[in-house]
């Protein structure tokens, strides 16, 4: 997503992750409707306070086991991206972003 704009993932995105037992792939069954920004648009979010959660590789957090960024009033809000194999964005769980004001 170019800066400044954003998105709207009607499917499912992240955890928890369910297995299709036709093809044994394991696909994304998390929440619909998540809002996809840069991840430059991030302004006022913060690492999410368990470490565990702020997993990721090389280059930086990967998002497989869940929402990773709190917003400053403690909300775990969103869900960066950026490790370096694969597409760098940054998700708001569209149920949370209500809670933040």
């Amino acid at each position: 997503m170019p800066p400044g704009t954003f998105a709207i993932d009607p499917d499912p995105s992240g955890p928890p992750y369910v297995l299709v037992e036709l093809s044994g792939f394991l696909v994304e069954a998390g929440p619909h409707g998540t809002i996809v920004l840069n991840p430059s648009d991030s302004l006022g979010l913060e690492a999410h306070p368990d470490i565990v959660m702020r997993r990721g590789y090389c280059c930086g957090m990967d998002g497989e086991w869940g929402p990773n960024l709190a917003c400053t009033c403690g909300e775990i809000i969103a869900t960066l991206y950026s490790d370096c194999y694969q597409v760098q964005e940054l998700r708001l769980q569209p149920a949370a972003v209500d809670h933040c004001a």
